[in-house]
């Protein structure tokens, strides 16, 4: 059963908005454009598991997606928690090609491309065994199921990864698969564990307290790259050419380059800026950023766009939440 759904990422969603509103000779358009690229992977990544976590019995397992959990004194990040009755499984999903090595010995994780270059990472196998130790902590702190054992997962997502490790080492090859082996995976771990811990009603009482403590992230993304508000390109993208900045003309967006009529471009720009600089925009805000010099039309279109405002008048705050293209 899932219980919390695979939701896509709100920095990969800001990175998207950013990489569009950089100019392309803005110093951190490489930087931008190369995170949005390994981020989108790692979605990507993510997503390609579901099928595999599909063979699973919906009756047998409650799977969290994405949760976020504060044990006190950290945040956790957890890929895919699955649990059941007698075991929890923590996943860190990783989707890198090459030869991924894992050297146990010295808890060191490198790449090899195929270009034969050597690149060095943080060791998933650590970071994920330091999930299991944050959410051990947030179980003895929340509830009374901190005797449920926990099982860690490693899994390579991309097809053209090969995994490496010491001859014979037993932890690399029993926490380190690939996706297609999750699910036998999965039973055998249920082979190992047959004593039923929790009942349940306990199940469904602790998958539904760790949905209510998951505490999402609300990055800055500007202030990450050190970008200030002034350098984000303003204007109305072209839905057809990606053209900025399309003109408004007589109620409707034209594109000058392709000649597109569009009707509610003003939307993304305006989704845009919510992402980038600030859920709230004034009618003020909203002139310079879609670059238009007319206050009523301004009105007209915030008015219609958004359902929720602040204040009356030239104070007015228009709140841009939940907007869809």
């Amino acid at each position: 059963m899932i219980i919390k759904e695979r939701d896509k990422p709100i920095f990969l969603t800001k990175l998207e908005a950013l990489n569009r509103r950089l100019s392309i000779n803005h110093e951190k358009k490489g930087v931008v454009s190369q995170h949005l690229i390994n981020r989108s992977a790692g979605y990507k990544g993510e997503q390609s598991l579901d099928y595999f976590i599909s063979f699973l019995s919906e009756s047998e397992y409650h799977i969290l997606h994405g949760l976020r959990l504060f044990d006190g004194k950290n945040y956790c990040q957890i890929d895919t928690l699955l649990i059941s009755r007698k075991v929890i499984i923590v996943s860190e999903i990783k989707r890198m090609a090459g030869t991924l090595s894992f050297d146990p010995d010295f808890n060191q994780f490198k790449r090899i491309t195929e270009e034969n270059v050597v690149e060095p990472y943080n060791d998933p196998i650590v970071q994920v065994e330091r999930q299991k130790f944050q959410l051990n902590k947030w179980l003895r702190l929340n509830t009374m199921h901190a005797n449920l054992p926990i099982e860690t997962l490693v899994i390579s997502t991309s097809n053209k990864a090969i995994l490496q490790t010491t001859h014979g080492n037993k932890t690399v090859q029993e926490k380190v698969i690939h996706k297609e082996y999750f699910p036998f995976k999965i039973s055998k771990l249920e082979k190992q564990y047959t004593e039923k811990i929790i009942s349940t009603s306990g199940l469904h009482f602790l998958s539904n307290l760790l949905l209510q403590s998951h505490t999402p992230q609300i990055p800055d993304i500007l202030n990450n790259y050190d970008i200030s508000p002034t350098e984000i390109l303003t204007g109305v993208h072209c839905p057809g050419c990606d053209y900025l900045p399309m003109k408004r003309k007589k109620g409707r967006w034209v594109c000058p380059k392709c000649d597109s009529i569009a009707k509610h471009a003003h939307i993304k720009a305006l989704i845009d800026y919510s992402l980038l600089i600030c859920p709230k925009i004034t009618n003020a805000e909203a002139r310079r950023f879609l670059r238009i010099d007319s206050s009523s039309t301004v009105k007209r279109l915030l008015g219609a766009t958004c359902t929720r405002f602040q204040g009356n008048n030239k104070s007015r705050l228009y709140l841009l939440e939940n907007l869809k293209e």
